[in-house]
């Protein structure tokens, strides 16, 4: 069965919006300009900073126009992340995959701007 979560972003700062599949996303612009979105997959210590280390985009640098709603449908990557049974791994620099697990998703909107944000999960 599914749920949904909702938060509120502003400012530029990522916020962790956890270790859960998502397999929906509306980003609903609620500045009085064009307001950017990323989604991240990084590790949770990202939280509240603006750092991207260790991290891989998502979702980069998304337009929403003023009175806007960004709609995204997941093609079923996200949506199976953290099932369980699955791993995630991270390329080592050199050539291998090592397997982590110590990803969650984390969201932010560009500087000044504010957005709702609805994660349907599964």
């Amino acid at each position: 069965m599914a749920h949904i979560d909702t938060i509120q972003l502003s400012g530029t700062n990522f916020k962790n919006v956890l270790a859960e599949n998502i397999t929906g996303l509306l980003i609903c612009n609620t500045d009085t300009e064009e307001i950017t979105f990323d989604l991240i997959l990084g590790p949770s210590s990202l939280d509240g900073g603006t750092s991207t280390t260790g991290a891989v985009f998502i979702l980069k640098d998304i337009p929403v126009p003023q009175g806007s709603t960004f709609v995204w449908e997941d093609d079923d990557v996200l949506s199976d992340a953290f099932k369980s049974g699955n791993t995630i791994s991270k390329h080592d620099g050199s050539s291998t995959f090592v397997v982590t697990s110590d990803l969650v998703f984390l969201a932010r909107v560009g500087s000044g701007h504010t957005a709702s944000v609805i994660l349907k999960r599964k």
